[in-house]
C-alpha cells in the first residue's frame, strides 16, 4: 500500500491518489524526499504512521487523517490546509445535481464547521456523518443502500469513493488547492532542515561535553543531574553507574557531586579536595529572569594540570622560545648601569623596537630577555637569532621562513621563520650589523608593513612582533659610512640602550664574583666577595676585561675548578687573574707589532693557518666579518674554518677521555 523513494525523511500519508502525487511533485521541486502511504484511515494510514515513526522527522497529511496521526505519534505533523471556500465550492457543485448532499467525514476540526458552512450556502437537504473508528465507517458505508440515487456524497478519502461507487452513488471529493499542499511540503521542509541542525546541534554539543578534557557537571534547580561527562565519571570512579536524572540528596547518589556543588555559588579556578585527590574548580549558576534554572560545574585533576604545564614549558624550551631571565637576573652596582636598567624597564611597556648596543659579553641577550619578561609580550614566545652565526641565504630562509620546493632540500610542506615563530612575542636579533644588504632590505620591509613573504611562496603571513636587536659594534657610524642601511638603523633606534663595558664599572666586579659563586652554590665564596682584600682588588681592577662578563664568568670558572683547598681562596684568585692578565698582555704585544707583522710558530700549513686566524680574531675583538674584510676572504668561509676547529678540539676530549 506504499511507494518508497530513497532516504526519506518526510512520510506522506495519502488520503487520495491525486494528493499523493501532487505531494511527490511539490517535494521534487524542493530537493527533497518524501514516502507515500496511499490510504486515510480506512487503510490504517493512521497505524503505519504510527509503527514508522522512527523513520522520519515528519508526517504531511490531511483532514480527520493528520489529526488522527497527531494524536498518536511524537513527531511533528503537518495537516494540509481545507479552506471554507474548497468546502463550499464542492458542496455547490453537489447541490447542482442532487435534492440532498450527505457528508461522510471523520470526526475533526473540519467535521464541526461543516455543518455551519452548510447552513448559509443551503440549496437542498444537507445531512453529516461523523465517524470515529473504522468500524462505525464500515456501519456508516453499509447503510449507505437505504439512500436513493438523488443523493451525493461528499468526503475528504479516497475510500468513500470506493464505497459510493459500490452503491452507485455519485461522490464528490473535497480537494485541497495546489497552493495549500504546497505550503505543507513546504513546511515540512522547515521542520525537516531544522530537526536536522538541531540533531548537528546536539551532537556537537555531546561530543564537546565528552570529549573535553575536563569534567563537566550540571546540577538543575530541582537537584538532579543534567549533564556528567566521560571525564567526570572517570575521575570520580562513576563509570557503569547512572547518574543523569539521579538526585543529588538521595542516599545512593554520588556524595562527590554534592562535594562539588557545595552551595551553588559563582566561583573561578577554586582548589577543593575531593576522595583524596585535588582538582581546579570551576561554578557557575545559570539564572533566566532572576529564576535559578541550575548549575554548571567544571573540573580538572591538579595533578593533570601542573603536568601539562611541566610538558608545556619543555616544549617551549626546548624550542628555545623562552626567554628565562628577568631583571632580577642583572647584577650591578648603583650609577651608569642602574641607570640604564630604569629606562629599560620603561621601555619594556611599549611595543617600539628597542637598540642594545655594548661589547661582547656584556649580557646583551640577557637584557633583551629581561624587556620581554616585563613586557604586555611576556606570555608569547622570545626567538632569539645570531645573524653572524648563519650565511646569508641560510638567515634569509630561517628568519621569514620558506615554501615547499623553495630550494633543492627544502623541508616538504616548507617551513615557518623566526617571524611567524615570534608572533605576539619577541624577535631578538643579535650582532645585527652582520646581516647583509639583501637581508636588512627584507628586514626592513616586514618592519614597516608588518608583514612577510616566505622564501619561494607568494602568500602575505601578517605578524605581530616586537624586534629588540643588538650590536656590538657602532651602528651609526656603520650607517654613515654606509655599511648599514640608515633607513634600517633608524626603525630599529627607537629606544636605544647602550651597556657600558665592565672595565667602566669595576665597582661592579666582586658583586659579579658573589653572585656567580652563589649560582654555582659557592655560599663561602660569595661572601667573601664583598671583603676581598685590597691586594685581590687591585688585581682585578688593573685588569681591562675585554671579554667583559663573560670574561670573568670563565675566568672564575676556571678558579673554581682549581680551588681544592690547598690555599686560601683570595691567594688562589689573585694567582690566576695576575697569570690572566699577563698572558692577554703577552697575546696582545703578538698581534700589535708597530709594523704590522705577526710572528707565527712554525708547524703544519692547517696549524699556523688557525693561529693567524685566531690571532686576527683577537686583534678584530672576536667580530668575524671584520676579520674577514681585512683577510679579503668571506665570512662564510671564516665561519665554516672555527666551526671546524670546534670540532676538532671535541674530539680530541673525546679521544682524552678514551
Amino acid at each position: 500500500m506504499w511507494e518508497k523513494t530513497s532516504q526519506p525523511r518526510i512520510l506522506c500519508v495519502s488520503i487520495y491518489d491525486e494528493l499523493g502525487e501532487m505531494v511527490t511533485n511539490y517535494a521534487q521541486q524542493y530537493g527533497v524526499t518524501v514516502d507515500i502511504y496511499k490510504g486515510g484511515i480506512y487503510n490504517n494510514g493512521h497505524i503505519h504512521a504510527l509503527e514508522n515513526q522512527d523513520k522520519y522527522d515528519v508526517i504531511i497529511s490531511q483532514a480527520g487523517t493528520a489529526l488522527a496521526i497527531q494524536r498518536m505519534v511524537k513527531i511533528p505533523v503537518v495537516s494540509i490546509q481545507i479552506t471554507a471556500k474548497d468546502i463550499i465550492e464542492i458542496m455547490q457543485e453537489a447541490w447542482n445535481a442532487h435534492k440532498e448532499v450527505l457528508c461522510i467525514n471523520y470526526e475533526s476540526d473540519i467535521s464541526k464547521d461543516i455543518d455551519a458552512i452548510a447552513s448559509l450556502s443551503c440549496k437542498g437537504s444537507f445531512h453529516q456523518i461523523v465517524y470515529r473508528s473504522s468500524s462505525e465507517f464500515n456501519s456508516i458505508i453499509e447503510n449507505l443502500g437505504n439512500y436513493t440515487h438523488d443523493v451525493g456524497v461528499i468526503g475528504f478519502g479516497g475510500c468513500v469513493v470506493q464505497k459510493a461507487d459500490e452503491y452507485g452513488l455519485p461522490y464528490y471529493l473535497v480537494r485541497s488547492s495546489g497552493e495549500n499542499i504546497r505550503q505543507a511540503v513546504l513546511a515540512a521542509r522547515n521542520i525537516t532542515e531544522q530537526h536536522i541542525k538541531e540533531k548537528a546541534r546536539a551532537r556537537r554539543l555531546n561530543n564537546i561535553i565528552n570529549y573535553s578534557i575536563g569534567g563537566i557537571l550540571s546540577v538543575g534547580s530541582n537537584n538532579t543531574v543534567t549533564i556528567c561527562n566521560l571525564p567526570a565519571k572517570q575521575m570520580l570512579k562513576l563509570t557503569g553507574r547512572k547518574v543523569l536524572g539521579t538526585d543529588i540528596n538521595a542516599p545512593d547518589a554520588p556524595p562527590e557531586i554534592r562535594m562539588f556543588l557545595e552551595d551553588g555559588d559563582y566561583t573561578v579556578d577554586k582548589l577543593v579536595s575531593c576522595s583524596g585527590k585535588s582538582y581546579v574548580m570551576n561554578r557557575v549558576p545559570i539564572r533566566v529572569r532572576d529564576h535559578h534554572q541550575e548549575t554548571i560545574i567544571t573540573f580538572q585533576e591538579l595533578s593533570k594540570i601542573q603536568k601539562t604545564e611541566v610538558q608545556a614549558r619543555i616544549q617551549l624550551a626546548h624550542k628555545g622560545l623562552v626567554a628565562k631571565y628577568q631583571f632580577r637576573d642583572i647584577v650591578c652596582a648603583e650609577g651608569e648601569m642602574t641607570e640604564m636598567l630604569a629606562e629599560a624597564k620603561r621601555f619594556a611597556k611599549g611595543d617600539a623596537s628597542i637598540l642594545i648596543e655594548g661589547e661582547s659579553g656584556t649580557g646583551k641577550e640577557l637584557l633583551a630577555q629581561s624587556i620581554h619578561n616585563s613586557s604586555n609580550r611576556k606570555k608569547g614566545p622570545f626567538v632569539a637569532v645570531n645573524c653572524a652565526a648563519l650565511p646569508e641565504q641560510l638567515l634569509e630562509s630561517e628568519l621569514f621562513g620558506y615554501d615547499e620546493g623553495a630550494f633543492t632540500g627544502a623541508r616538504k610542506g616548507g617551513k615557518a621563520g623566526m617571524f611567524e615563530m615570534a608572533h605576539k612575542g619577541t624577535l631578538f636579533l643579535d650582532e645585527i650589523s652582520e646581516m647583509t644588504q639583501a637581508n636588512q632590505v627584507r628586514l626592513l620591509r616586514a618592519l614597516q608593513e608588518k608583514e612577510i613573504f616566505r622564501v619561494g611562496g607568494d602568500r602575505v603571513v601578517n605578524i605581530d612582533v616586537r624586534i629588540i636587536a643588538a650590536s656590538n659594534r657602532d651602528l651609526f657610524r656603520m650607517a654613515s659610512e654606509g655599511l648599514f642601511r640608515r633607513d634600517l638603523y633608524f626603525r630599529l633606534n627607537i629606544l636605544p640602550l647602550h651597556i657600558p663595558p665592565l672595565r667602566e664599572r669595576k665597582d661592579n666586579i666582586p658583586l659579579l664574583i658573589a653572585h656567580f659563586a652563589a649560582k654555582r652554590r659557592r655560599f663561602d665564596i660569595a661572601k667573601k666577595a664583598k671583603k676581598f682584600p685590597p691586594a685581590v682588588l687591585e688585581a682585578l681592577n688593573q685588569h681591562n676585561w675585554p671579554g667583559n662578563v663573560r670574561e670573568l664568568e670563565n675566568v672564575l670558572d676556571r678558579i673554581f675548578t682549581l680551588d681544592d683547598g690547598s690555599e686560601p681562596f683570595e691567594d688562589l684568585l689573585l694567582r690566576i687573574i695576575t697569570r690572566h692578565r699577563q698572558w692577554q698582555h703577552a697575546r696582545q704585544r703578538q698581534t700589535t707589532a708597530p709594523d704590522g707583522s705577526l710572528t707565527v710558530p712554525l708547524g703544519s700549513m692547517a696549524a699556523m693557518e688557525r693561529y693567524i686566524l685566531e690571532a686576527e680574531l683577537q686583534r678584530y675583538n672576536g667580530n668575524k666579518k671584520a676579520l674577514a674584510d681585512a683577510l679579503g676572504i668571506s665570512r662564510v668561509t671564516v665561519w665554516k674554518k672555527f666551526k671546524e676547529y670546534g670540532q676538532q678540539e671535541t674530539a680530541a676530549a673525546q679521544d682524552a677521555r678514551a
